[in-house]
Protein backbone atom coordinates (compact mmCIF):
# COMPACT_ATOMS: atom_id res chain seq x y z
CA UNK A 1 0.00 0.00 0.00
CA UNK A 2 3.04 2.24 0.10
CA UNK A 3 2.50 3.38 3.70
CA UNK A 4 -0.44 5.62 2.84
CA UNK A 5 -3.28 5.69 5.38
CA UNK A 6 -6.58 3.94 4.74
CA UNK A 7 -8.77 6.34 2.74
CA UNK A 8 -12.11 4.71 1.90
CA UNK A 9 -13.48 7.93 0.42
CA UNK A 10 -10.67 7.93 -2.15
CA UNK A 11 -11.46 4.33 -3.13
CA UNK A 12 -15.16 5.11 -3.59
CA UNK A 13 -14.37 8.34 -5.46
CA UNK A 14 -12.20 6.28 -7.82
CA UNK A 15 -15.07 3.87 -8.50
CA UNK A 16 -17.53 6.71 -9.00
CA UNK A 17 -15.20 8.64 -11.34
CA UNK A 18 -15.22 5.67 -13.71
CA UNK A 19 -18.99 5.15 -13.51
CA UNK A 20 -18.73 1.79 -11.72
CA UNK A 21 -22.13 0.51 -10.58
CA UNK A 22 -21.72 -0.84 -7.07
CA UNK A 23 -23.49 -1.13 -3.74
CA UNK A 24 -21.48 -0.30 -0.62
CA UNK A 25 -21.87 -3.08 1.95
CA UNK A 26 -19.97 -4.17 5.07
CA UNK A 27 -18.61 -2.07 7.90
CA UNK A 28 -18.28 1.17 5.94
CA UNK A 29 -21.92 0.92 4.84
CA UNK A 30 -22.96 0.36 8.46
CA UNK A 31 -20.91 3.39 9.51
CA UNK A 32 -22.63 5.47 6.80
CA UNK A 33 -25.92 4.61 8.52
CA UNK A 34 -24.58 5.75 11.90
CA UNK A 35 -23.11 2.57 13.34
CA UNK A 36 -19.96 3.02 15.45
CA UNK A 37 -18.38 0.07 13.60
CA UNK A 38 -14.73 0.55 12.63
CA UNK A 39 -13.39 -1.04 9.47
CA UNK A 40 -10.12 -1.35 7.62
CA UNK A 41 -11.51 -2.16 4.18
CA UNK A 42 -14.18 -1.20 1.67
CA UNK A 43 -16.71 -3.91 0.78
CA UNK A 44 -18.75 -3.58 -2.40
CA UNK A 45 -21.09 -5.66 -4.48
CA UNK A 46 -20.65 -4.98 -8.21
CA UNK A 47 -23.14 -5.12 -11.04
CA UNK A 48 -21.74 -8.08 -13.00
CA UNK A 49 -22.25 -6.88 -16.59
CA UNK A 50 -19.11 -6.81 -18.74
CA UNK A 51 -19.14 -3.04 -19.30
CA UNK A 52 -19.28 -2.41 -15.54
CA UNK A 53 -16.44 -4.84 -14.92
CA UNK A 54 -14.38 -3.05 -17.59
CA UNK A 55 -15.02 0.30 -15.86
CA UNK A 56 -14.08 -1.37 -12.57
CA UNK A 57 -10.79 -2.49 -14.12
CA UNK A 58 -9.96 1.07 -15.14
CA UNK A 59 -10.79 2.31 -11.64
CA UNK A 60 -8.47 -0.33 -10.16
CA UNK A 61 -5.71 0.81 -12.49
CA UNK A 62 -6.12 4.42 -11.33
CA UNK A 63 -6.11 3.27 -7.70
CA UNK A 64 -2.86 1.34 -8.20
CA UNK A 65 -4.60 -1.89 -7.19
CA UNK A 66 -3.02 -5.30 -6.96
CA UNK A 67 -4.94 -8.53 -6.35
CA UNK A 68 -4.67 -9.93 -2.84
CA UNK A 69 -3.77 -13.62 -3.00
CA UNK A 70 -6.79 -15.84 -2.43
CA UNK A 71 -6.61 -17.54 0.95
CA UNK A 72 -9.12 -20.14 -0.26
CA UNK A 73 -11.65 -19.15 2.37
CA UNK A 74 -14.29 -17.43 0.25
CA UNK A 75 -15.01 -18.20 -3.41
CA UNK A 76 -17.41 -15.26 -3.59
CA UNK A 77 -14.84 -12.58 -2.67
CA UNK A 78 -12.08 -11.00 -4.75
CA UNK A 79 -9.80 -8.60 -2.89
CA UNK A 80 -7.42 -5.86 -4.01
CA UNK A 81 -4.89 -3.72 -2.20
CA UNK A 82 -5.10 -0.19 -3.58
CA UNK A 83 -2.99 2.86 -2.84
CA UNK A 84 -5.81 3.93 -0.49
CA UNK A 85 -6.42 0.59 1.26
CA UNK A 86 -8.10 -2.76 0.81
CA UNK A 87 -11.11 -3.21 -1.48
CA UNK A 88 -13.19 -6.40 -1.26
CA UNK A 89 -15.67 -7.26 -4.02
CA UNK A 90 -18.37 -9.74 -3.12
CA UNK A 91 -20.58 -11.73 -5.46
CA UNK A 92 -24.10 -11.97 -4.10
CA UNK A 93 -25.77 -13.74 -6.97
CA UNK A 94 -29.18 -12.44 -7.96
CA UNK A 95 -29.25 -10.20 -4.88
CA UNK A 96 -27.56 -7.24 -6.62
CA UNK A 97 -30.83 -5.96 -8.12
CA UNK A 98 -32.62 -6.26 -4.79
CA UNK A 99 -29.79 -4.49 -2.96
CA UNK A 100 -29.71 -1.74 -5.60
CA UNK A 101 -33.45 -1.22 -5.35
CA UNK A 102 -33.33 -0.78 -1.57
CA UNK A 103 -30.01 1.13 -1.44
CA UNK A 104 -29.81 4.82 -0.63
CA UNK A 105 -27.42 7.47 -1.90
CA UNK A 106 -25.53 8.78 1.13
CA UNK A 107 -23.05 11.66 1.15
CA UNK A 108 -19.92 10.28 2.79
CA UNK A 109 -18.05 13.59 2.72
CA UNK A 110 -15.54 15.29 0.42
CA UNK A 111 -18.19 15.36 -2.31
CA UNK A 112 -18.46 11.57 -2.53
CA UNK A 113 -21.95 10.10 -2.65
CA UNK A 114 -22.16 6.31 -2.45
CA UNK A 115 -25.00 3.91 -3.19
CA UNK A 116 -25.23 2.27 0.27
CA UNK A 117 -27.12 -0.92 1.08
CA UNK A 118 -30.19 -0.50 3.27
CA UNK A 119 -29.77 -1.36 6.97
CA UNK A 120 -32.17 -4.28 6.72
CA UNK A 121 -30.20 -5.69 3.79
CA UNK A 122 -26.92 -5.20 5.67
CA UNK A 123 -28.37 -7.05 8.65
CA UNK A 124 -29.52 -9.85 6.32
CA UNK A 125 -26.04 -10.12 4.81
CA UNK A 126 -24.53 -10.31 8.30
CA UNK A 127 -27.05 -12.95 9.29
CA UNK A 128 -26.41 -15.04 6.17
CA UNK A 129 -22.67 -14.95 6.88
CA UNK A 130 -23.32 -16.35 10.35
CA UNK A 131 -22.70 -13.09 12.24
CA UNK A 132 -25.92 -13.01 14.25
CA UNK A 133 -24.68 -10.42 16.76
CA UNK A 134 -23.71 -8.10 13.89
CA UNK A 135 -27.14 -8.64 12.36
CA UNK A 136 -28.84 -7.80 15.65
CA UNK A 137 -26.73 -4.63 16.02
CA UNK A 138 -27.60 -3.45 12.52
CA UNK A 139 -31.22 -4.39 13.09
CA UNK A 140 -31.26 -2.17 16.17
CA UNK A 141 -30.22 0.78 13.99
CA UNK A 142 -33.12 0.12 11.60
CA UNK A 143 -36.59 1.49 12.31
CA UNK A 144 -37.84 -1.98 13.18
CA UNK A 145 -35.44 -4.41 14.86
CA UNK A 146 -34.48 -7.46 12.85
CA UNK A 147 -34.53 -10.53 15.08
CA UNK A 148 -34.70 -13.87 13.28
CA UNK A 149 -36.54 -16.69 14.97
CA UNK A 150 -34.70 -19.96 15.59
CA UNK A 151 -35.96 -21.68 12.40
CA UNK A 152 -35.05 -18.66 10.32
CA UNK A 153 -31.48 -18.64 11.67
CA UNK A 154 -30.67 -22.04 10.18
CA UNK A 155 -32.02 -20.97 6.80
CA UNK A 156 -29.90 -17.79 6.73
CA UNK A 157 -26.72 -19.49 7.87
CA UNK A 158 -26.62 -21.33 4.56
CA UNK A 159 -25.94 -17.97 2.88
CA UNK A 160 -27.43 -16.25 -0.14
CA UNK A 161 -28.01 -18.13 -3.35
CA UNK A 162 -25.01 -17.61 -5.63
CA UNK A 163 -24.96 -17.44 -9.40
CA UNK A 164 -22.38 -20.17 -9.33
CA UNK A 165 -18.66 -20.62 -9.12
CA UNK A 166 -16.49 -18.67 -11.46
CA UNK A 167 -17.53 -15.12 -10.57
CA UNK A 168 -14.04 -14.28 -9.39
CA UNK A 169 -12.64 -15.86 -12.55
CA UNK A 170 -15.01 -13.76 -14.69
CA UNK A 171 -13.92 -10.61 -12.86
CA UNK A 172 -10.23 -11.41 -13.27
CA UNK A 173 -10.69 -12.21 -17.01
CA UNK A 174 -12.46 -8.89 -17.47
CA UNK A 175 -9.55 -7.14 -15.77
CA UNK A 176 -7.10 -8.97 -18.05
CA UNK A 177 -9.13 -7.76 -21.05
CA UNK A 178 -8.85 -4.16 -19.81
CA UNK A 179 -5.12 -4.61 -19.17
CA UNK A 180 -4.59 -6.02 -22.68
CA UNK A 181 -6.53 -3.11 -24.22
CA UNK A 182 -4.51 -0.56 -22.27
CA UNK A 183 -1.25 -2.28 -23.23
CA UNK A 184 -2.29 -2.27 -26.90
CA UNK A 185 -3.26 1.39 -26.64
CA UNK A 186 0.05 2.24 -24.98
CA UNK A 187 2.00 0.35 -27.66
CA UNK A 188 0.07 2.05 -30.44
CA UNK A 189 -1.46 -1.22 -31.67
CA UNK A 190 -5.04 0.04 -31.38
CA UNK A 191 -4.30 3.12 -33.48
CA UNK A 192 -2.61 0.97 -36.14
CA UNK A 193 -5.49 -1.51 -36.21
CA UNK A 194 -8.02 1.30 -36.67
CA UNK A 195 -6.00 2.78 -39.57
CA UNK A 196 -5.79 -0.63 -41.23
CA UNK A 197 -9.60 -0.97 -41.17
Amino acid sequence: MGGEPFDPIRILAGLRSHGVNYILIGGLAAAAHGSPIETDDVDVCLAADDQNLDRFGLALLDLGANPVPDDGGDDDRVSFMTSAGRLDCLELGGRYSELAWNAKDIDLGRGVVAHVADLKDLAELKRSSGDLSGAAHLGSLAATPIEPDVGEREEHLSGPVREGNGWGTKLMKSLERVDTWLTDLNNGDIHRRQKAS
